[in-house]
């Protein structure tokens, strides 16, 4: 069949026009964020890449990722798979979890522990493990090197925004061997405002402690002791770099006279399921600050 020449140009053009319709049409899906969901994966060591999900198969994961373009991510070493929601984004930017940040040298904070979250901490005093039960529901216990005391701690905590968290909790322990009969909590409330990278904690609680008291010449006991005090905390964590924070911590006594213990610091993160921080600590008594010679050193490891 023969088409006159004008004909033959009608049909060229509207044939170009199409063509580069559909080719549009095909970038289009690819880079709109309304049709391409965000989400962070998670692998077994604890690794997090944030992307756009191009395909999955039963053998792998195909990620756009901002940072190093495509990666293809073994389906055996994934942990999880999230959704990104509002709350992990702030001003376009990834916020991302971590939660090493709901920790500072001596005090926790409002910032949520996720259900199966869970690490330790050493210092130099002793070790610490806290595990999330369910979303914002935390479970612990810390003791010193010797045992004494042995403290038991659970902390629950919800968001008002993205940027305003609260929570209650409580620490309940012993001396243990030292003393069995001498026993202590200490209930608290914290108001943090931020997010994992940067935030600022106030935290305000009530100490309450029981001795078994003195004996007598004939192992006889004088009747028992105790005392109570409120107790408050300021503390904040600014990210520096994306592996080095500032983090500073207090602990302030205020029932007779003035105490305090100020820690101001660095934490250093080279993997995503390790942490390391160190700090100089100053105590406070009565407006004199004395240094203490000792360094405060603290390793985080996810578990």
């Amino acid at each position: 069949m023969k088409y006159p020449g004008k004909l033959k140009s009608t049909i060229l053009i509207l044939f170009m026009v199409s063509y580069c319709l559909i080719i549009n049409a095909q970038d289009t899906l690819k880079v709109n964020p309304q049709t391409v969901k965000t989400y962070v994966i998670t692998k077994n060591d604890g690794t997090e890449y944030y992307g756009l999900i191009i395909s999955q198969d039963e053998r792998e994961v195909l990620l756009e990722t901002k940072e190093i373009g495509r990666l293809y991510i073994p389906k055996h070493e994934i942990k999880s798979i999230r959704e990104l929601t509002a709350s992990d984004l702030k001003s376009g930017t990834v916020i991302g979890h971590n939660m090493f940040a709901t920790r500072y040298f001596l005090t926790t904070n409002g910032l949520r522990m996720k259900k199966g979250d869970s690490y330790a901490l050493f210092t130099w005093w002793g070790p610490e493990i806290q595990y999330g039960v369910s979303d914002g529901l935390t479970l612990g216990a810390m003791s010193t090197w010797l045992a004494v005391p042995i403290v038991i701690t659970a902390k629950t905590t919800f968001s008002a925004n993205e940027n305003l968290h609260f929570g209650l909790g409580l620490l309940a322990g012993t001396l243990s061997w030292a003393d069995w009969g001498s026993y202590g909590a200490l209930p608290y409330g914290v108001v943090t405002f931020g997010n994992s990278r940067n935030n600022f904690n106030i935290t305000a609680g009530y100490a309450m402690i029981s001795g078994s008291g003195n004996k007598d010449m004939y192992g006889n006991s004088t009747g028992r002791q105790s005392s109570s005090a409120p107790l408050f905390s300021v503390g904040c964590l600014f990210r520096i770099t994306n592996k080095v924070s500032f983090v500073g911590d207090s602990f302030i006594y205020t029932k007779s006279g003035s105490f305090a213990i100020i820690v101001p610091g660095i934490r250093v993160s080279n993997r995503p399921n390790r942490a390391f921080q160190f700090g100089f600590a100053g105590i406070s008594i009565d407006g004199k600050l004395t240094p203490v010679p000792m360094p405060m050193l603290s390793w985080f490891i996810k578990i």
